[in-house]
């Protein structure tokens, strides 16, 4: 079962909160939880360490044009969450 540090339980809370369906799944794939989150034209998977608890990376997909955005490490994945537009990215 997974168990977030408090860095990561916050991504999810935040997340959460800004409308994201968060699913977790109930047993870890070799050592990594991939939570799917999806919200709309936005899709992606958060990666939280199994032993830890430690939130690793975050890819976000916009599905109309495939724009995707990526961050490693909890002060990234803070950041791309930061710059996370209503609708869309635009390349």
């Amino acid at each position: 079962m997974l168990q977030p540090n408090r860095t990561a339980l916050q991504i999810i809370n935040r997340l959460r909160a800004d409308g994201f369906t968060v699913t977790i799944p109930d047993t870890p794939y070799r050592r990594i939880y991939q939570l799917r989150l999806s919200r709309g034209w936005y899709f992606g998977t958060l990666d939280v360490s199994a032993d830890k608890g430690r939130a690793l990376r975050i890819s976000m997909t916009w599905q109309p044009n495939r724009t995707n955005r990526k961050g490693s490490g909890a002060s990234r994945i803070i950041g791309l969450l930061n710059t996370l537009p209503q609708h869309g990215w635009n390349n």
